[in-house]
């Protein structure tokens, strides 16, 4: 895109029943110099600050309608002064777009300021439309239903502005055709503007700047064309005298006129003539397509497309959660059979130094200290007689073990495999302190093992005998104290 040349043309007429005119305008050719000025139809280059249109359209008849849309437009110029457009303003479109919206919220604020001030003027209001050429690129902000179009041999005219009417809402909510709402009745009211008593201005702007484009032709006007006229006689218009702007601005409003006339009608042109881009269709928004916009000042350029990589994303995620889940499944149940695996092999051998009627009867004798004098002496007469009958018993085992006759063997307790293989060398060894020497022939150990039996059922009786006078006494003791 080379060095954008361009021509504009602006004019505003009373029409044909109102007896002042409550519209006002403003054209600049270069940003960079003041006042702002322009030649209808001559050449200019974009400068370095851009090129500027500005609409406002008064409200309030009696009530100084032309005052409030006066002053709109005196903000405009005084913000768009060289000094105030800075590089920090026009560092992005996100900040060209808040500086413009801060100018109609400035007018906005001093239009209030003079209605307080002149309570004859209370009431008044107007609408904005402000179009800003910078850059290649074309900027819009309003406030109210005043509109901007853009007409170019390749598309036709199209909306880029969106009205804050009753008439758009009821389009947008799809109770009336964008063609029935220029028959509409309440056609006239309007949601937004500047110098609103209940509320602050709230300016919009298009979604993505315009691309300037070789032949477009940027309309601004005031209800008082779009109101008269529909947009395919605009258009007409427009084809049939595109080649000056003079002319085309002085058609336009003549053919308001001969529609009806009834409003003050503002019209104000700029034609790009080289140095932009190439039109297409895709430039149009959504909403001048079809009298329908989807929630949104949207436009086809920028109509956000599927985002493929949040779904790619997301099923990343998904796999690698699924595959997370997997291994954690698996490992448990990986120490889960290994577990089951190991007790497997844990109860597959049984100690046999592990005498349970032995330790039983160890922890009921410690248990037996606890009882009184009485007990004691009971008890160690049946143990007494115990001893009788297992002396002989530990002598013969004693000489097996290899101990003297006033040894005793200590308690071990041994994990199943130390145990064998200990017992492969040195015999096993119980509870009791008890050492088995292997075996040579079937049967001795058949012999043993019936000595054995009857040293337990022994033991189990001594066992019964000293429960059965400890509980006896425990009885008696109890029902004494009662």
């Amino acid at each position: 895109m080379g060095n954008i040349q361009f021509r504009m043309a602006a004019k505003t007429d009373v029409g044909l029943e109102r007896a002042n005119n409550e519209d006002n305008f403003q054209a600049s050719a270069n940003l960079e110099e003041t006042p702002m000025k322009w030649v209808n139809n001559q050449q200019y280059s974009l400068g370095r600050k851009g090129a500027l249109l500005v609409v406002a359209d008064g409200m309030g008849g009696m009530n100084a309608g032309e005052v409030a849309s006066e002053i709109a437009i005196n903000t405009v110029r005084e913000c768009f002064s060289p000094d105030k457009i800075t590089d920090e303003v026009v560092k992005t479109r996100f900040t060209i777009e808040k500086f413009m919206k801060g100018v109609i919220v400035e007018a906005d604020k001093r239009i209030k300021e003079f209605a307080k001030d002149n309570p004859e003027s209370r009431g008044m209001g107007t609408t904005i439309v402000i179009a800003w050429l910078f850059d290649g690129n074309l900027y819009v902000s309003w406030c109210g239903d005043s509109r901007a179009y853009i007409f170019n041999p390749n598309t036709g005219l199209f909306q880029i502005s969106k009205d804050h009417s009753y008439v758009q809402q009821l389009v947008d909510a799809g109770k009336i055709s964008k063609e029935d709402a220029f028959d509409f009745p309440d056609s006239n009211i309007i949601t937004r503007s500047l110098s609103d008593a209940t509320a602050k201005a709230n300016p919009d702007c298009l979604l993505m700047p315009q691309k300037l484009c070789n032949n477009d032709i940027i309309l601004l006007c005031s209800d008082g064309l779009n109101g008269m006229i529909r947009d395919e006689e605009i258009e007409n218009v427009i084809v049939a005298n595109q080649g000056n702007m003079t002319e085309c601005v002085d058609a336009l409003i003549k053919a308001a006129l001969d529609a009806a006339g009834a409003d003050n009608c503002t019209v104000a042109l700029c034609q790009i003539l080289s140095g932009g881009a190439e039109s297409d269709i895709k430039r149009i928004p959504q909403y001048s397509r079809n009298g329908a916009d989807l929630k949104g000042n949207d436009d086809t350029n920028n109509v956000r497309k599927p985002r493929h990589w949040v779904r790619i994303i997301s099923l990343i995620s998904l796999i690698i959660i699924l595959a997370a889940s997997a291994l954690w499944f698996f490992r448990d149940g990986l120490v889960s059979f290994q577990n089951q695996k190991n007790e497997k092999t844990d109860t597959s051998v049984v100690p046999i130094a592990t005498d349970s009627i032995g330790e039983k009867s160890t922890e009921e004798a410690d248990a037996g200290s606890e009882v009184d004098e009485k007990d004691d002496k009971a008890t160690s007469l049946v143990d007494s007689g115990n001893k009788e009958s297992s002396k002989s018993q530990k002598e013969k085992i004693q000489l097996k073990s290899g101990k003297d006759a006033s040894g005793t063997p200590k308690k071990d307790k041994v994990s199943a495999q130390s145990h064998t293989d200990s017992s492969r060398q040195e015999g096993i060894k119980i509870s009791e302190g008890i050492f088995i020497t292997p075996v040579e022939d079937n049967q001795s150990v058949n012999s043993k093992k019936e000595d054995e039996s009857k040293e337990v059922d022994q033991e189990r009786g001594n066992v019964k005998t000293q429960s059965s006078i400890r509980a006896s006494k425990e009885n008696k003791r109890k029902g004494s104290k009662k």
